[in-house]
């Protein structure tokens, strides 16, 4: 499986952006899944369901299935840190991998960049960036190749030529 992390700051159109390269990658019949990061505590199990008591009641793992969708629910062990190896050996193997956050990772990625955001780019002092996908102008003073948001197509292209799909 082949790894693309997707980076930036919060609301600067990373899932937006997913959405569309899952699109474009599905219409070249390439099979895609994700993994995304959150700083929040979640749930997506309703409180009282059978899955939400057997998990509540101390299971280590709970799976949720049905005829059409499974999930799997399952407690950190020990470091609360996610690890992202770890992660992509729990997804059935698949063309590409499409990782939102995980921003510390040495995973390749691109980086979604709001030119008019007042935060610092994330590739100026990461190296595992290598693409930057912008919304305005062009950045000056960076090498990276850049892409405007809706050019999809070519971002896949580069996505490819870069993860060694191509």
């Amino acid at each position: 499986m082949k790894i693309i992390g997707v980076v930036g700051w919060k609301n600067s159109g990373k899932t937006t952006l997913i959405e569309k390269l899952i699109n474009e990658f599905n219409n070249r019949s390439l099979t895609v899944s994700t993994i995304k990061h959150s700083h929040h505590n979640f749930s997506v199990d309703k409180h009282g369901s059978d899955s939400f008591r057997h998990f509540n009641a101390g299971t280590k793992e709970t799976i949720l299935t049905s005829e059409k969708k499974w999930v799997k629910f399952s407690r950190q062990s020990g470091d609360s840190k996610v690890n992202l190896p770890y992660l992509i050996t729990q997804i059935t193997p698949v063309d590409i991998v499409i990782v939102e956050g995980f921003k510390d990772s040495d995973h390749t990625k691109v980086e979604v960049v709001d030119s008019l955001s007042e935060r610092k780019p994330l590739y100026e002092t990461d190296r595992t960036i290598c693409g930057l996908i912008i919304n305005q102008q062009k950045i000056q003073n960076s090498a990276l190749p850049q892409f405007e948001r809706d050019d999809v197509k070519k971002i896949c292209d580069f996505i490819e030529e870069k993860i060694g799909i191509i």
